[in-house]
């Protein structure tokens, strides 16, 4: 049986969400070419996002891919300051805080 994409998708996600502060503590010893790399993988990474926000306005995950991914959205609302600083690519903020409200609605 193979994996759905989507919750492989979630699972990446929410390692690189979870990888931003090891990144940030060591972004100024990276050479500038490792840091295009990183923001054009994290750019990748958006579209990712946005791809798995879709089959979750479908209505097309399950209730426990819902769930990670209300922990992804999490993660990504605490790692804003972070990605701000490394200036890469943000994911909305409504997105993230639709998501995350639904938890408690």
């Amino acid at each position: 049986m193979t994996a759905r994409r989507e919750h492989l998708d979630i699972l990446i996600l929410r390692r690189e969400a979870d990888r931003l502060p090891a990144v940030e503590a060591d972004w100024s010893a990276r050479e500038p070419e490792d840091r295009v790399g990183f923001r054009a993988e994290w750019h990748d990474l958006m579209d990712i996002f946005a791809h798995v926000v879709e089959a979750y306005d479908r209505g097309r995950l399950t209730a426990d891919e819902v769930e990670e991914l209300r922990g992804v959205a999490t993660a990504l609302l605490n790692g804003l300051p972070v990605m701000e600083r490394l200036r890469v690519r943000l994911p909305d903020r409504e997105t993230l805080d639709r998501i995350v409200a639904a938890r408690v609605a």
